[in-house]
Protein backbone atom coordinates (compact mmCIF):
# COMPACT_ATOMS: atom_id res chain seq x y z
CA UNK A 1 0.00 0.00 0.00
CA UNK A 2 2.71 2.46 0.76
CA UNK A 3 4.48 1.96 -2.40
CA UNK A 4 1.28 3.25 -4.10
CA UNK A 5 0.19 5.98 -2.48
CA UNK A 6 2.01 8.75 -4.69
CA UNK A 7 -0.15 7.09 -7.14
CA UNK A 8 -3.16 7.50 -5.44
CA UNK A 9 -2.69 10.67 -4.50
CA UNK A 10 -2.94 11.79 -7.98
CA UNK A 11 -6.21 9.76 -8.79
CA UNK A 12 -8.05 10.18 -6.36
CA UNK A 13 -6.53 13.54 -4.12
CA UNK A 14 -5.99 14.46 -0.55
CA UNK A 15 -5.66 11.15 1.44
CA UNK A 16 -8.48 12.25 3.55
CA UNK A 17 -10.93 11.91 1.00
CA UNK A 18 -10.29 7.82 -0.18
CA UNK A 19 -8.76 6.55 3.15
CA UNK A 20 -11.26 3.89 5.22
CA UNK A 21 -9.93 4.35 8.48
CA UNK A 22 -13.65 5.79 9.39
CA UNK A 23 -15.20 2.32 8.34
CA UNK A 24 -12.48 0.36 9.80
CA UNK A 25 -13.49 2.36 13.36
CA UNK A 26 -17.10 1.54 12.41
CA UNK A 27 -16.50 -2.83 12.19
CA UNK A 28 -14.37 -2.85 15.14
CA UNK A 29 -17.49 -1.50 17.50
CA UNK A 30 -19.78 -4.12 15.63
CA UNK A 31 -17.18 -6.55 16.28
CA UNK A 32 -17.37 -6.31 19.73
CA UNK A 33 -21.26 -6.71 20.09
CA UNK A 34 -22.31 -10.21 21.78
CA UNK A 35 -23.37 -12.27 19.10
CA UNK A 36 -23.71 -15.54 20.78
CA UNK A 37 -22.21 -17.21 17.55
CA UNK A 38 -24.89 -16.71 15.59
CA UNK A 39 -24.05 -17.48 11.89
CA UNK A 40 -25.80 -17.37 8.57
CA UNK A 41 -27.46 -14.03 8.33
CA UNK A 42 -28.81 -14.19 12.03
CA UNK A 43 -25.12 -12.64 12.71
CA UNK A 44 -25.18 -9.75 10.21
CA UNK A 45 -29.12 -8.97 11.76
CA UNK A 46 -27.76 -9.03 15.19
CA UNK A 47 -25.03 -6.22 14.56
CA UNK A 48 -26.84 -3.88 12.60
CA UNK A 49 -30.06 -4.13 14.79
CA UNK A 50 -27.55 -3.43 18.24
CA UNK A 51 -25.81 -0.89 16.62
CA UNK A 52 -28.77 0.77 15.60
CA UNK A 53 -30.47 0.43 18.56
CA UNK A 54 -27.68 1.88 20.76
CA UNK A 55 -27.26 4.84 18.14
CA UNK A 56 -31.15 5.88 17.93
CA UNK A 57 -31.07 5.81 22.14
CA UNK A 58 -28.19 7.81 22.32
CA UNK A 59 -29.38 10.05 19.92
CA UNK A 60 -32.93 10.18 21.73
CA UNK A 61 -31.04 10.51 25.63
CA UNK A 62 -29.56 13.67 24.17
CA UNK A 63 -32.88 15.52 22.38
CA UNK A 64 -33.71 18.72 24.56
CA UNK A 65 -37.60 16.97 24.86
CA UNK A 66 -36.38 13.54 26.19
CA UNK A 67 -38.66 12.39 29.15
CA UNK A 68 -37.43 13.13 32.20
CA UNK A 69 -37.49 9.52 33.38
CA UNK A 70 -35.65 8.30 30.30
CA UNK A 71 -33.36 11.00 31.39
CA UNK A 72 -32.64 9.75 34.29
CA UNK A 73 -31.09 6.20 32.98
CA UNK A 74 -28.44 8.56 30.58
CA UNK A 75 -26.04 7.97 33.27
CA UNK A 76 -25.77 3.80 33.55
CA UNK A 77 -27.26 4.31 29.66
CA UNK A 78 -23.40 5.58 29.10
CA UNK A 79 -21.73 3.66 31.33
CA UNK A 80 -22.61 0.67 29.65
CA UNK A 81 -22.43 2.07 26.45
CA UNK A 82 -19.61 4.66 26.29
CA UNK A 83 -19.27 7.15 23.90
CA UNK A 84 -16.26 7.05 21.47
CA UNK A 85 -16.01 10.70 20.60
CA UNK A 86 -16.72 12.50 23.22
CA UNK A 87 -13.45 14.66 24.51
CA UNK A 88 -11.67 13.98 28.12
CA UNK A 89 -9.16 14.88 30.27
CA UNK A 90 -7.03 12.99 32.32
CA UNK A 91 -7.92 13.53 36.48
CA UNK A 92 -5.70 16.08 38.30
CA UNK A 93 -3.25 13.60 40.13
CA UNK A 94 -3.60 13.28 43.73
CA UNK A 95 0.13 14.53 44.55
CA UNK A 96 2.02 16.78 42.09
CA UNK A 97 4.29 14.57 40.38
CA UNK A 98 5.28 12.67 37.00
CA UNK A 99 3.01 10.70 35.14
CA UNK A 100 3.36 7.83 32.63
CA UNK A 101 0.28 8.91 30.78
CA UNK A 102 -1.98 11.72 30.18
CA UNK A 103 -5.34 12.07 27.82
CA UNK A 104 -6.48 15.45 26.72
CA UNK A 105 -9.49 16.35 24.54
CA UNK A 106 -9.59 12.09 24.61
CA UNK A 107 -6.26 11.48 22.89
CA UNK A 108 -3.69 10.07 24.89
CA UNK A 109 0.08 11.28 25.16
CA UNK A 110 2.86 9.54 26.87
CA UNK A 111 6.52 9.29 27.49
CA UNK A 112 8.71 7.71 25.12
CA UNK A 113 9.63 5.01 27.58
CA UNK A 114 6.27 3.95 28.12
CA UNK A 115 4.80 4.38 24.70
CA UNK A 116 6.70 5.43 21.61
CA UNK A 117 4.12 6.04 19.29
CA UNK A 118 1.67 7.88 22.08
CA UNK A 119 5.10 10.19 22.59
CA UNK A 120 5.30 11.29 18.84
CA UNK A 121 4.05 14.66 18.98
CA UNK A 122 4.18 18.07 17.04
CA UNK A 123 4.68 21.04 19.11
CA UNK A 124 5.08 24.65 19.46
CA UNK A 125 8.64 25.11 21.07
CA UNK A 126 8.91 28.25 23.32
CA UNK A 127 10.90 29.87 20.47
CA UNK A 128 9.29 28.87 17.43
CA UNK A 129 5.07 29.54 15.70
CA UNK A 130 6.67 26.82 13.52
CA UNK A 131 5.56 23.35 14.62
CA UNK A 132 8.54 21.00 15.14
CA UNK A 133 8.63 17.28 15.47
CA UNK A 134 10.02 15.47 19.39
CA UNK A 135 9.17 12.84 21.30
CA UNK A 136 8.16 13.38 24.64
CA UNK A 137 10.67 12.39 27.48
CA UNK A 138 8.68 12.85 30.77
CA UNK A 139 5.42 14.37 31.83
CA UNK A 140 4.86 16.57 34.55
CA UNK A 141 1.71 17.41 36.68
CA UNK A 142 1.50 19.91 39.10
CA UNK A 143 -2.50 20.17 40.13
CA UNK A 144 -4.23 20.71 37.11
CA UNK A 145 -1.09 22.05 35.08
CA UNK A 146 0.37 19.31 32.58
CA UNK A 147 4.18 20.57 30.84
CA UNK A 148 5.92 18.01 28.76
CA UNK A 149 9.66 17.70 28.18
CA UNK A 150 10.19 16.64 24.60
CA UNK A 151 13.25 15.90 23.06
CA UNK A 152 13.35 17.59 19.32
CA UNK A 153 13.65 15.46 16.13
CA UNK A 154 17.22 16.47 14.88
CA UNK A 155 16.34 18.80 11.37
CA UNK A 156 17.18 17.55 7.97
CA UNK A 157 20.91 17.49 7.74
CA UNK A 158 22.35 20.52 5.16
CA UNK A 159 22.01 19.84 1.87
CA UNK A 160 19.59 16.84 1.83
CA UNK A 161 16.40 16.96 0.04
CA UNK A 162 12.95 16.24 0.92
CA UNK A 163 11.02 13.96 -1.45
CA UNK A 164 7.61 14.94 0.23
CA UNK A 165 7.74 19.04 -0.49
CA UNK A 166 6.51 19.03 -3.61
CA UNK A 167 3.20 16.88 -2.69
CA UNK A 168 2.00 19.77 0.64
CA UNK A 169 -0.39 20.46 1.71
CA UNK A 170 -2.14 17.86 0.45
CA UNK A 171 0.00 15.06 1.86
CA UNK A 172 1.59 16.49 5.10
CA UNK A 173 4.62 14.80 5.48
CA UNK A 174 8.14 16.25 5.86
CA UNK A 175 11.37 15.12 5.86
CA UNK A 176 13.45 14.62 8.92
CA UNK A 177 16.99 13.04 10.00
CA UNK A 178 16.19 9.70 11.87
CA UNK A 179 17.83 11.10 14.99
CA UNK A 180 17.19 13.06 17.91
CA UNK A 181 19.06 15.93 18.96
CA UNK A 182 19.45 16.69 22.96
CA UNK A 183 17.51 19.76 23.03
CA UNK A 184 14.87 19.55 25.37
CA UNK A 185 11.70 21.94 25.30
CA UNK A 186 9.49 22.30 28.03
CA UNK A 187 5.75 22.82 26.92
CA UNK A 188 2.34 22.90 28.37
CA UNK A 189 0.13 20.22 27.31
CA UNK A 190 -1.66 23.03 25.03
CA UNK A 191 1.11 23.12 22.67
CA UNK A 192 1.29 20.22 21.68
CA UNK A 193 -0.76 20.37 18.06
CA UNK A 194 -0.96 16.35 17.26
CA UNK A 195 0.63 13.01 16.93
CA UNK A 196 2.74 12.33 13.77
CA UNK A 197 3.49 8.72 12.44
CA UNK A 198 7.41 8.47 11.74
CA UNK A 199 9.12 5.99 9.43
CA UNK A 200 12.81 5.75 9.10
CA UNK A 201 14.37 5.04 5.13
CA UNK A 202 17.64 5.65 3.57
CA UNK A 203 20.36 7.91 4.18
CA UNK A 204 19.45 8.96 7.83
CA UNK A 205 16.35 9.89 7.02
CA UNK A 206 12.84 9.73 8.53
CA UNK A 207 9.56 10.87 7.09
CA UNK A 208 6.79 12.11 9.54
CA UNK A 209 3.67 12.37 8.69
CA UNK A 210 1.26 14.70 10.58
CA UNK A 211 -1.91 12.83 12.14
CA UNK A 212 -4.44 16.04 12.96
CA UNK A 213 -7.69 15.88 11.19
CA UNK A 214 -7.61 19.57 10.59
Amino acid sequence: MAFHIYDFLLLFGPIISWWTFPFERVIGFLQKINTNDHIGGVLEATLSRSFMRGASTRRWLRRPDCPPVFFELRALFEKMFPSYNVPSDSPPLATDGERAHYKRSGINFSRASTHLGNSLVLYYPHDSREAIAGSIKRILAIGEDVTFEIRRQAPLGRGMRDPFSRYRPFFPAHTYSSFMTNIIDTVPAHDVVSHYARFNFSGGRCVVLDLSTS
